[in-house]
């Protein structure tokens, strides 16, 4: 035969197990008696197999208590009453998401304006590299960043005699102006003449 002092631990044990369950469930705190989970017990309402149907855009509201896992909430397709929201967006440079504000159930439509001046049609872009200064950057057709290989030469400014040096060569690449100047050598050889 079991002692006094076991059975009473027993029932310790067994009334913490319940009160765990039902603070879980928000039905008692973790400090309540028998009695009182006794009574939070009594208080499940045994809903057994709840069946519902509702139509596009209303809500259904389940009832509190014990459910057995049988029952369904259906949706009825046609009928509901939606709020819908129409929307206008700009193209950006980045992935955009177009979804509804809250209070709507989706959208109607959505209007994409035009490409802003600033993201312009770059398929009629004909600069390469070597059309661009060095170091400086550009957009090509294929919307590639890329950078330029042309030499900056700045100004130049070269001398002919025209007696041994007729001509000036000018480097291949970018050059901001200058001038090419004939010396009085000519003059003086003519003079001599």
């Amino acid at each position: 035969m079991t002692n006094i002092a076991e059975q009473i631990q027993r029932i310790e044990t067994d009334r913490n197990n319940i009160r765990a369950k039902l603070t879980e469930l928000g039905l008692a705190d973790s400090t309540a008696n028998l009695d009182t989970l006794t009574t939070a017990i009594q208080s499940i309402e045994n809903r057994g197999s709840v069946s519902a149907t509702v139509q596009e855009g209303d809500t259904y509201t389940i009832p509190k208590g014990y459910h057995n896992g049988s029952g369904t909430v259906s949706g009825v397709a046609g009928g509901g009453s939606y709020n819908l929201q129409s929307k206008t967006v700009t193209p950006t440079k980045s992935q955009q998401s177009i979804t509804p504000d809250g209070g709507y159930y989706g959208l109607s439509d959505v209007t994409v304006q035009a490409i802003p001046t600033n993201y312009q049609d770059i398929n009629v872009t004909t600069a390469t590299a070597s059309d661009v200064l060095s170091n400086k950057v550009f957009i090509d057709s294929t919307g590639k960043t890329t950078t330029g290989t042309m030499a900056n030469n700045g100004t130049i400014n070269k001398t002919i005699d025209g007696l041994n040096a007729t001509s000036v060569d000018i480097p291949t690449g970018y050059v901001a102006g200058g001038t090419v100047s004939l010396t009085a050598d000519i003059e003086n050889a003519l003079a001599e003449i």
